[in-house]
């Protein structure tokens, strides 16, 4: 992403963890008299329980009935288990380690130990006047000491999130609210409700401890709302039964004392139950029709099982709060239906049913040719057709009873069981989520062409946006316009939206409730400073990926040194009689136009990745009436060069062009220099016809800035994988030297979790004709 010029020696491994260290003296320091406890106690290796330690340095009603209030700070030092240990300090690492590395060291032990003494003192209070009231798992818990420093951990964490972008801020709050409760619903161990109320006070202190004003509670419940709600009741429901498998407790408040509630399945069958409603509870959050029938229907069902149960009487408080549960759901599904109305085209549903079926037929393949395989290690012996048998049977889920003798089989049979759940897992995602092609109606592209035409700022690449491929969208006012390019289920806006300045901030959100009710994600790539500040405004987020090159042409002269290249090569072309012709490329000569397609062709072939499309065009792009063709040709009529120029417009006119076709002749007798001939006579032209600037057009993933951050990391090394292939790099260093003003155009996005999706969208609107294999062999293998 950056020029050989800009780079700067990277830190090392070593050093950055140095760094990390010295700014984290706190976490260190708790972290390792934590472990020093351990070590000493003997808490590291054998259980406090058994060892006594609990009961001497313990917490709870009791001990502090006994005046045992040492142990509130002292009993942090040990955890119940030893595997407790990484758990522990995980949470409070992170918790603590946020706070500390972004707002001090005294704030962060402010949070850690203050939730912690007002978690403990709470749980004490809370089971205290609980027991007194008669309630039994009150009475229970209120005699039980516990030790640990998860307390502080939960509550660091709670206080981190105020320190969180928004998004975050409310994943986290609702991941860690979500999980509490569900660990005191159906497990109720001592330290859910410490964890719990640690946590909350944690999210209730947090703006104090990192300096933000708290934000007053959004009580809107539109259409985002709405499906976030239903997904997670569907989440919460197919997940806490894993939990409480995972650690069981005391059966919870609900069936304190008793059985957890695992409905009967193995912990696999749990696993395989949970996977599948979060699948269905994304695709609720996406608005999908489908997954909206599905869940409406075993809603209905898991109602009607409740009320049965309940009507033999038989409805314990689990039942009755799944009871609950649905009716919430079906409640929501049903009267706001209207909110998940997202639905795949046939095309895409066809799609997804015919790879579906070959990967059926494929794995059965596999599964028939396994057991035969397999023989004498199974039992019964297979024959063909129980081997068929079994693996028609494995497409449902079941078996026929063939059993493995030995490891190698037990684990192959066991293997090909998790084979068969993934492919049902990723039919399911790709049915569900299916996309809906978008089709632009032909009088929104001319309303589009018309306010770009006469946009108060269009931006060098705008006029990208009327190529192939690129639909367009226009605001209910008719003032506002944008182009985008729809991959699968993300829409990404090409440059700045155009028209009345005043009206883009509503525009904005207008687009974005149009992609919403579509279940499509939305980006905006390669748009300008001034764009991005508006977004920001907005709370969307930016990534620096391209930078614009634009050279004024009122100033431009090509006098002095560092003008040498491109003086020579304009001396060069004189002498070897080659000169610069501008046509229309519908206008050109036909041994002209053989000649550009022949150019073309050598410069497809040259690589061995495919062409890259979206902001990079070729000759059917060029076709445009409105695109200048400049091409160099000598004395025999053979061309050595051509670039293609794109208008910008401003107020109806045209202010200036934007390079997009820069290709020469790939053979060894092409006149050197060419290219810097081709721009520079380029460049005097568009300076006497009296227009303000040119622009060398942005190289994706290539600018003159400095790498800053993970993300900008990760795409410098996607940048240097791919500038073997398409000389992104060298392509800058090209056209520094017509000393161009650099511009930098942004990635906006509104949530760093969807980074990897829309990374993935822009690949493959770059690359739409490359195979999985291509881009494999892109990252491993460099071109000779």
């Amino acid at each position: 992403m950056t020029t050989d010029a800009t780079v700067t020696a990277e830190p090392s491994a070593l050093s950055r963890a140095t760094d990390l260290a010295r700014r984290l003296p706190g976490t260190i320091a708790v972290t390792l008299v934590v472990l020093a406890v351990g070590a000493l106690t003997g808490a590291l290796w054998t259980p406090a329980e058994e060892s006594g330690l609990v009961d001497r340095w313990g917490w709870g009603v009791d001990a502090f009935a006994d005046g045992h209030w040492i142990n509130l700070l002292a009993g942090a030092a040990i955890a119940p288990e030893p595997w407790m240990y990484a758990l522990i300090l995980g949470t409070f690492c992170i918790g603590g380690g946020f706070l500390e590395l972004r707002y001090g060291t005294l704030r962060m032990l402010i949070a850690v130990v203050g939730t912690h003494i007002a978690a403990v003192l709470g749980t004490a209070l809370l089971l205290l006047g609980l027991g007194a009231a008669g309630v039994g798992w009150a009475e229970t818990l209120a005699h039980v000491p516990d030790v640990g420093l998860s307390n502080g951990g939960f509550g660091a964490l709670g206080a981190a999130t105020a320190g969180m972008p928004l998004l975050w801020r409310r994943r986290v709050r609702l991941v860690g609210s979500l999980y509490c409760i569900a660990m005191i619903l159906y497990a109720a161990e001592i330290w859910d409700f410490s964890h719990a109320i640690a946590f909350w006070v944690g999210i209730l202190i947090g703006p104090w401890i990192v300096g933000r004003a708290r934000e007053p509670f959004d009580w809107r419940f539109g259409p985002q709302e709405v499906r976030d709600t239903a997904a997670v009741i569907l989440a919460f429901g197919g997940l806490h039964q894993l939990v409480t498998r995972i650690w069981p407790g005391e059966g919870g408040i609900l069936e304190f004392g008793g059985a957890a509630d695992d409905a009967g399945l193995t912990t696999l069958g749990l696993v395989g139950t949970a996977v599948i409603s979060l699948a269905f509870a994304y695709a609720l959050h996406r608005g999908r029709r489908g997954a909206w029938w599905f869940v409406v229907v075993l809603t209905v069902l898991a109602l009607l099982a409740s009320l049965l149960v309940v009507a033999v009487g038989e409805g314990t408080p689990s039942v009755l709060l799944d009871l609950a549960l649905d009716a919430v759901l079906l409640v929501l599904l049903i009267g706001w239906r209207r909110h998940f109305a997202v639905k795949a085209d046939r095309a895409t549903r066809r799609t997804v049913w015919r790879r579906g079926l070959l990967t059926v037929a494929g794995l059965m393949t596999f599964t028939v040719v396994a057991i035969m395989a397999l023989g004498s290690q199974l039992s019964p012996e297979p024959t063909l057709g129980t081997a068929i048998g079994e693996a028609a049977v494995r497409v449902f889920g079941g078996t026929t009873g063939l059993e493995g003798t030995t490891a190698l089989s037990r684990g192959l049979l066991s293997a090909i069981g998790v084979v068969w759940f993934l492919a049902f897992v990723i039919f399911l995602l790709a049915l569900l989520l299916g996309a809906r092609r978008h089709t632009t109606e032909e009088a929104v592209r001319d309303r589009f062409i018309a306010i770009q035409r006469d946009t108060e700022a269009m931006t060098s690449i705008g006029y990208m946006n009327r190529w192939d491929g690129i639909d367009h969208w226009v605001s209910e006012e008719g003032t506002v316009g944008l182009g985008f390019k729809q991959v699968g289920s993300t829409a990404i806006v090409l440059s700045d939206p155009v028209g009345r300045t005043a009206d883009l901030a509503a525009a904005h959100a207008e687009f974005a409730d149009f992609c919403r009710s579509r279940g499509w994600r939305l980006a905006y790539f390669a748009v300008s400073n001034e764009a991005r500040a508006r977004f920001e405004d907005a709370g969307w987020k930016a990534i620096q990926v391209a930078e614009d090159t634009v050279v004024r042409l009122p100033e431009l002269e090509f006098k002095g040194k560092a003008w040498q290249d491109v003086r020579s090569a304009i001396n060069r072309a004189k002498r070897e009689g080659v000169t610069m012709r501008t046509f229309r490329f519908a206008d050109a000569p036909r041994g002209v136009k053989d000649q550009l397609e022949a150019i073309s062709a050598q410069w497809a072939g040259d690589k061995s990745l495919p062409e890259m499309g979206f902001t990079l065009g070729d000759l059917p792009e060029a076709a445009d009436p409105n695109v200048e063709m400049h091409v160099a040709v000598d004395e025999d009529g053979t061309v050595h060069g051509m670039t293609s120029w794109l208008p910008v417009y401003r107020g109806g006119d045209v202010v200036g062009w934007t390079i997009d076709i820069m290709k020469r002749r790939l053979d060894d007798g092409v006149m050197s220099g060419v290219m810097e001939f081709l721009i520079a006579e380029s460049a005097v032209a568009f300076k006497e016809a009296g227009y303000e600037f040119i622009s060398l057009s942005a190289a994706p993933l290539s600018y003159s800035g400095e790498v800053e951050g993970t993300v900008e990391r990760l795409l410098d090394i996607l940048a240097d994988k791919m500038e073997p292939y398409y000389g992104f790099t060298s392509l800058e260093r090209f056209k520094a030297k017509f000393k161009p003003e650099h511009r930098p155009l942004y990635l906006m996005y509104p949530d760093e979790a969807q980074l990897p999706a829309l990374t993935l969208a822009i690949l493959r609107a770059y690359l739409p004709d490359a195979t999985a294999a291509d881009l494999v062999k892109a990252a491993v293998t460099r071109p000779d």
